[in-house]
């Protein structure tokens, strides 16, 4: 097996069309499907059914410095209430993430410091894809 390489820089999120920047240190992206694709049920004989989930949601979340000029374009998107398509592409392995119902689940909180701290932004995909 041969080594890798990782590069942050190769991995890109847009929301409706925007490129956002301004990612905080950590984990500053994450992304999951909000349900199993299949789950067991075994019968009182031992027989088991799998179940496959129709469940298409996903949640992305991303985390940026509070001073990103990405901030306010995103806050802006979340006053506004309205759809937005999301896309986390990291070029590097080839992983995208994607979605084009989407909207922010919550206002992200806010806290201020002698450092520099975080937003994070929950974003509710409708119908998340995995490529």
């Amino acid at each position: 097996m041969g080594a890798t390489t990782h590069n942050f820089k190769n991995t890109i999120v847009i929301i409706d069309g925007v490129i956002i920047t301004g990612f905080m240190d950590g984990d500053a992206i994450s992304t999951s499907k909000n349900e199993d694709d299949v789950t067991a049920h075994v019968g009182a004989g031992g027989d088991v059914t799998f179940n496959e989930s129709n469940d298409p949601t996903g949640t992305v979340t991303i985390t940026l410095k509070q001073d990103s000029s990405s901030v306010p374009i995103l806050d802006a998107l979340h006053k506004s209430k309205k759809m937005f398509s999301v896309e986390v592409n990291d070029t590097g392995n080839g992983k995208r993430i994607s979605g084009i119902e989407c909207r922010f689940s919550k206002t992200p909180d806010a806290s201020w410091g002698p450092e520099v701290t975080g937003r994070e932004y929950s974003i509710l995909v409708a119908d998340f894809k995995e490529d």
